[in-house]
């Protein structure tokens, strides 16, 4: 499976945790390959992934112009891999906040589901480590939020770690998604629900980020509201995926 997989992570000034990220990841996973996204770091994270080339074969690198948004980020991630042969295609944050070690189970669940959804708030419990407060309160207000106002039984709407099988991606179309920021996610999980597929939770801790400036703010919250009106219209009209 893992030689069939790609691991997506797009990168903004992530230099301190880029090396660190690759490294860790194919000495768990020798056979997978990672794709690093980088919007013209200030940092210089994408000289860091060019000097690890040569010895990782299987590891890519695609480079933008600028700070285009993680959204766009990730759908450039998806239409890379889907002009590949992968299979399966997880994506997960380059902080460590999300536990590489987890990548196993996220693409284990896929067996017998269409995506995987790293969540923190499965199974009735939080689990967060070091997170401070107001971060813990944005991110389960939201998902709450938009759980309530689609129906939908997942906990963690929120979460960026997690793996689609390459036939779920195929049936979206990238070209009507129109989240821009962190609300990529409660969009790509409603395409996927309004779809019919199978979602699962695959419990995981979330780790406050090792080094460097969490880039989440509060304006996420508005952007939700905002989405969540376009895209239960789209719905309503048949549109949406």
């Amino acid at each position: 499976m893992f030689d069939q997989s790609v691991v997506i992570i797009p990168t903004y000034n992530e230099a301190l945790n880029v090396h660190s990220m690759i490294e860790r990841l194919f000495h768990l996973y020798p056979d997978i390959s990672i794709l690093i996204i980088d919007d013209n770091s200030p940092d210089h994270t994408a000289k860091v992934v060019e000097g690890l080339q040569d010895k990782n074969p299987n590891l890519f690198l695609l480079k933008r112009e600028g700070k285009l948004g993680l959204g766009t980020a990730y759908l450039a991630g998806f239409n890379w891999a889907l002009m590949r042969d992968f299979e399966y295609i997880a994506q997960m944050d380059c902080d460590f906040s999300h536990d590489p070690s987890d990548i196993k189970n996220l693409l284990n669940a896929l067996i017998k589901s269409d995506l995987a959804i790293g969540s923190r708030y499965s199974e009735n419990k939080i689990r967060t480590k070091d997170w401070p407060v107001h971060r813990l309160a944005l991110s389960y207000i939201a998902s709450f939020m938009f759980r309530t106002f689609t129906g939908m039984k997942i906990k963690d709407m929120s979460g960026g770690f997690k793996a689609f099988r390459r036939t779920t991606l195929e049936k979206i179309n990238m070209e009507n998604v129109v989240s821009k920021g962190y609300v990529f996610q409660f969009e790509m999980n409603y395409k996927v629900h309004s779809l019919g597929l199978k979602v699962v939770e695959v419990p995981i801790i979330f780790y406050q980020r090792m080094l460097g400036v969490s880039k989440m703010n509060s304006g996420i919250m508005v952007e939700a509201v905002k989405v969540f009106i376009y895209l239960r219209f789209k719905k309503m009209m048949g549109t949406l995926n």
